[in-house]
């Protein structure tokens, strides 16, 4: 009994919650997230670990501008990379405003500061700026006006291009956590 009443009264409040008509996630609103986020590589028997933020506006109801940042922070034991620091800027389309719960997917291209882990003969620095695509998509859960919870996952495409050793960046990550919004239109 206790067990039913402890699961009713965590589930109780979303529900409610879910039932309300006024959107959250429409135009003028601002919402910022910071996570660590995991990844794994597609090409490298390697688990990355990054600090993640997210900035994203609703230029419209549907359409996003979203940015991204990574700082990594390490490795498993098959360090292949000392740094892989990303930034992307791009869209996003999110499908359903009606409901507090939110899928959406989106296109970013990037940049990636790389230095790959391995010596060097000729002594000089091996990091580089490489070009990268990614393809997110997610789900944000906005539990009132001024959170969310949200799961995003997302594909990263590129190449660390160095003289020495071309290491691939294509990699799998999930992210997932508690985001701020802000609603910057006045007229609400």
């Amino acid at each position: 009994m206790v067990k039913k009443f402890m699961l009713l009264s965590l589930f109780l409040p979303l529900c409610l919650i879910a039932q309300e008509n006024n959107s959250i996630a429409e135009k003028g609103l601002l919402r910022a997230t910071g996570t660590i986020s995991f990844g794994g590589m597609t090409k490298h028997e390697q688990t990355n670990i990054y600090l993640h933020g997210v900035t994203e506006y609703f230029v419209s109801n549907n359409i996003t501008a979203r940015g991204d940042i990574f700082y990594y922070l390490k490795s498993g034991n098959k360090q292949m990379l000392n740094q892989n620091h990303q930034l992307f800027a791009g869209s996003s389309y999110h499908f359903s405003n009606a409901s507090n719960l939110v899928p959406y997917v989106g296109l970013q291209p990037g940049i990636a500061l790389t230095e790959a882990n391995f010596v060097v003969i000729n002594g000089e620095n091996n990091v580089e700026v490489s070009p990268l695509i990614s393809a997110v998509a997610g789900f944000n859960f906005y539990a009132s006006s001024w959170f969310h919870l949200f799961i995003d996952g997302r594909y990263v495409s590129g190449k660390h291009l160095s003289n020495q050793k071309v290491i691939g960046l294509d990699e799998f990550r999930l992210s997932f956590g508690l985001g701020f919004n802000f609603n910057v239109l006045k007229g609400k």
